[in-house]
């Protein structure tokens, strides 16, 4: 064979080799646009469930007053029985999808100085719930499914995590009216008793801000996390406030704002950090304050004033009055707070 035939040859060789090469990296790179695509469909998805369980429990802390104006049974609670505005239902901490036993009556304590208080459930001393056996286990609950008295449905059982600044749950035993024949005023949400430092704050009677952080931002209510398939990552499973959510370079810190479990130089930008694929909803204390103020300065105006419609409220129990000045001093003082309103 003539050499210029043969080298024609090997350049066509070696063109449908070149070709071969980038038809196989322009489908590996299609095909992982593909997956990305549908990663970031599904990351979407999971996103805008997460969003419509924390609407539920919005929906269920504005309304409390209607959803528990009546009795088990369908029987009218007198103003004296109906619970204020503002709580979230406890965790679930076995699973099961209900909130009952020892789980609806949740409250962990702020002890000063301890990172682990002041928000339910208790990592450490919820004996023989779920994943809190003997009490020396990390213990975080679910989202409930329901609560079937009431006809209210937040989310599929033992689906997402949840956790809670105690004052803001139902039935804590920690704010319970002592003398156990009032209504349940619960804690004292009131803005005047949100306000502070809580490092400061020396038991839950004082006032101090929503205990709760997402990715070092301070004043959440209530999170809510989908783990996914692998579980809760190592720093929102470590008992204390602070959570992460999504991927990216965020360093974990502990209550003292110290970086820890990876050593770094925090100046150089090269260190990739630690990555963590929770993805946790929160709901901040303005988005919580906001909606409970239209509520009670909507219910306000129907009992003061000129144009008062039920004046008779004014001298007889009722959700947005204090409560129980010898045993529950601090009360949810919406009646006061409403003065504010304009």
């Amino acid at each position: 064979m003539p050499a210029v035939q043969r080298q024609k040859g090997f350049v066509f060789l070696l063109v449908i080799v070149v070709i071969a090469i980038i038809a196989t990296l322009w489908l590996a790179t299609k095909h992982q646009g593909l997956i990305s695509a549908f990663k970031n469909e599904e990351i979407d998805e999971s996103l805008m469930a997460l969003k419509e369980v924390k609407r539920r429990l919005l929906e269920f802390s504005v309304l409390n007053p209607e959803i528990y104006l009546t009795t088990t049974t369908g029987v009218l609670q007198g103003n004296d029985k109906v619970p204020a505005v503002g709580y979230f239902p406890c965790p679930d901490l076995d699973g099961d999808g209900l909130v009952s036993g020892l789980e609806s009556s949740c409250g962990n304590p702020l002890i000063s100085g301890n990172s682990a208080s002041g928000f339910v459930p208790d990592p450490l001393s919820a004996i023989g719930l779920g994943s809190c056996t003997g009490g020396g286990s990390i213990c975080t609950g679910y989202v409930p499914q329901e609560i079937d008295t009431r006809d209210v449905y937040f989310a599929p059982k033992k689906r997402y995590f949840y956790v809670l600044d105690e004052r803001f749950s139902t039935q804590n035993v920690f704010y319970n009216d002592i003398s156990g024949v009032g209504p349940k005023r619960y804690a004292p949400l009131a803005p005047s008793r949100l306000e502070g430092d809580p490092a400061s704050a020396s038991s839950s009677l004082d006032s101090f801000d929503p205990i709760l952080r997402l990715n070092e931002v301070g004043k959440y209510v209530a999170l809510i996390i989908d783990a996914g398939d692998n579980g809760l990552d190592a720093a929102n499973n470590d008992g204390d406030n602070a959570f992460v959510s999504g991927r990216g370079n965020k360093y974990l810190k502990n209550a003292s704002d110290e970086i820890v479990g990876v050593t770094y130089d925090p100046d150089d930008p090269d260190i990739p950090g630690v990555e963590y694929d929770d993805q946790v909803v929160g709901i901040t204390y303005n988005e919580w304050i906001t909606l409970i103020a239209h509520r009670v300065c909507g219910e306000h105006d129907r009992f003061s004033g000129d144009a008062a419609d039920f004046d008779a409220v004014t001298v007889t129990e009722h959700w947005v009055k204090d409560y129980h000045a010898t045993d529950n001093p601090l009360g949810s003082e919406w009646l006061s707070w409403g003065v504010a309103c304009p």
